[in-house]
């Protein structure tokens, strides 16, 4: 493989920066809100998507001043009724929860954890820390069959909604929701960039948690066990798998803020 330029690599650098930055700037905004009681506004879904919204609005009150804040406020609150009326919302059902219980044990965050039918460009599912403390795992249409057939990606039944609570877990274990956030947005970015984020480099890896950073490898090592693909008899779940002390990491207590 030929080494990339100086100046390539210099752009991918400051692309992923920028896309960690960003990824700061909205958990701090995400925390900020939640001390002043934005989750009062509405739903998990509602409120945070009002907040977020009114976020990438700020600029505006450059432009327009006193009522800029006017305009902000507004176009939140907006938001957050359409997000309201339109995207369905629950919690985990009793058979979602047995199936969460068998991968990090009966933990406490997971009564936190909100299932949406929103989706991201391409109909992708993502998780995001809510405005209320909660934790919004977004399926998009797989939010009716979260235990129904598999997809090319995620082959076994509740894979895909393993992988999406592993993020869970990410952010009930993160010092911040900005932490989690800067980590997520810099592996979009290297996503988009054409770096396979998800994929596990070699059966060494199986073995343990990737590095702090690394929400979509650590991810796919825990849903890949579930699914037993990761185990050499094929087997779900198996207790014998390379994945297995990993598997313990995430059944440690998690104290949330």
């Amino acid at each position: 493989m030929m080494p990339r330029p100086a100046s390539t690599t210099r752009l991918r650098r400051s692309v992923i920066a920028a896309a960690r930055a960003y990824g700061r700037l909205l958990g701090t905004v995400l925390s900020v809100a939640r001390r002043l009681g934005a989750g009062r506004f509405g739903d998990a879904p509602a409120a945070t998507a009002g907040v977020l919204l009114a976020v990438h609005l700020v600029p505006v009150t450059i432009w327009l001043g006193p009522l800029g804040f006017v305009v902000v406020l507004g176009a939140g609150l907006v938001t957050s009724n359409v997000i309201r009326r339109r995207v369905r919302h629950r919690g985990l059902t009793p058979a979602e929860r047995s199936v969460a219980v068998a991968v990090f044990g009966d933990a406490g965050w997971l009564d936190d954890v909100v299932l949406t039918d929103l989706a991201g460009r391409g109909g992708r599912a993502f998780t995001v820390p809510a405005v209320d403390g909660r934790i919004l795992c977004n399926l998009g249409s797989h939010l009716d069959a979260t235990l129904g057939q598999g997809t090319r990606a995620y082959p076994v039944p509740g894979q895909l909604l393993i992988h999406e609570l592993v993020h869970a877990w990410q952010i009930a274990a993160a010092r911040s929701p900005a932490g989690f956030l800067a980590d997520a947005m810099a592996d979009q970015a290297r996503y988009e960039l054409g770096e396979d984020v998800y994929g596990v480099r070699d059966a060494g890896e199986n073995h343990h948690m990737p590095r702090r950073g690394e929400v979509e490898r650590q991810a796919t090592i825990v849903d890949r066990w579930f699914g037993g693909q990761s185990s050499p008899t094929r087997r779900p779940c198996d207790p014998e798998s390379p994945s297995a002390p990993v598997i313990e990491q995430l059944r440690r207590p998690v104290q949330r803020g």
